[in-house]
């Protein structure tokens, strides 16, 4: 069974990732909307590593800024992407199965914890108020994806 510091260090890495995909979405996203978005959600996500690495070094853990080789794979995906459609709003099914890979993390972490009795309340409280941003995410992608799917129908 991992420690609790290895299972928020995971945590921690994927998140790093998603933020730094979000980085290049922004890079990509010319629809002001979308670029809005990323921007904010890697804010957010850059919030939620921050936290998470006090909670390892309170451990006595360290945190890995650099993510992993995932980031350079969802680098590499979202060009691909962008290259085939030429459409920086068609990257939001993809920014949102990444939310939602997240929001799986989050929700294995958390399993975790509750099967490690080592795991603070603190700890706790933190991984389920991240966990609710990131659903939140989700409903900023698809409520975004709706606005954009009706800016683009032709009255008839």
């Amino acid at each position: 069974m991992p420690t609790p510091v290895e299972t928020i260090s995971t945590l921690h890495t994927k998140i790093t990732d998603a933020a730094k995909g979000y980085e290049e979405a922004m890079t990509i996203g010319n629809h002001a909307s979308v670029a809005s978005l990323c921007a904010e959600l890697r804010q957010r996500h850059l919030a939620h590593a921050h936290e998470l690495a006090g909670l390892l070094l309170a451990r006595g853990g360290r945190a890995d800024g650099d993510g992993s080789f995932m980031s350079v794979v969802h680098k590499a995906a979202l060009n691909v992407r962008f290259a085939i459609s030429a459409d920086e709003t068609s990257l939001l099914p993809g920014l949102r199965d990444g939310e939602k890979r997240l929001l799986g993390a989050y929700d294995d972490t958390l399993r975790e914890s509750e099967i490690d009795s080592s795991f603070s309340e603190e700890e706790i409280g933190t991984l389920d108020k991240q966990r609710q941003l990131v659903v939140a995410n989700i409903g900023k992608i698809d409520a975004l994806q709706t606005s954009v799917a009706s800016a683009r129908q032709v009255p008839g």
